[in-house]
């Protein structure tokens, strides 16, 4: 019998225990795109280090920086890119889902899984467009 009620007490605190916690990370995760949609700098959704935004450095760099921030050498570096897409809306469509292109790639899908807006992938595009 104590065997039983000490399960049945432990179950009704994993229970509480997951509820709280789902509702935490909620929290978070709605806080994280909440700081996402109100960011328009092209530069901090670039250079963003992770923060629940682009954070394009961390696998990508634009050899015109200047400013000495590490930048990754994963993706393809960020020049020449009117030559590489013509179209800037192939640009946006494959920074929103280069698994559409490429579906082998690393680049997460910033637009099918909501990091990024479509405002803010405009944004970017228009960044790095310019190298």
């Amino acid at each position: 019998m104590k065997k039983i009620i000490f399960l049945a007490i432990l179950a009704a605190m994993m229970l509480q225990g997951c509820k709280t916690a789902g509702q935490h990370s909620a929290d978070a995760s709605g806080e994280a795109k909440k700081e996402a949609k109100l960011e328009m700098d092209p530069a901090k959704l670039f250079w963003s280090n992770g923060k629940g935004m682009g954070n394009c450095s961390a696998c990508h760099a634009i050899p015109a920086d200047t400013s000495g921030k590490p930048a990754g050498n994963m993706g393809p570096p960020m020049i020449g890119m009117k030559d590489r897409f013509p179209d800037i809306a192939k640009l946006k469509a494959a920074i929103a889902d280069q698994k559409a292109f490429s579906p082998n790639t690393m680049m997460p899908p910033f637009g099918r899984n909501k990091i990024l807006t479509p405002e803010q992938i405009d944004v970017i595009a228009q960044y790095i467009y310019q190298y």
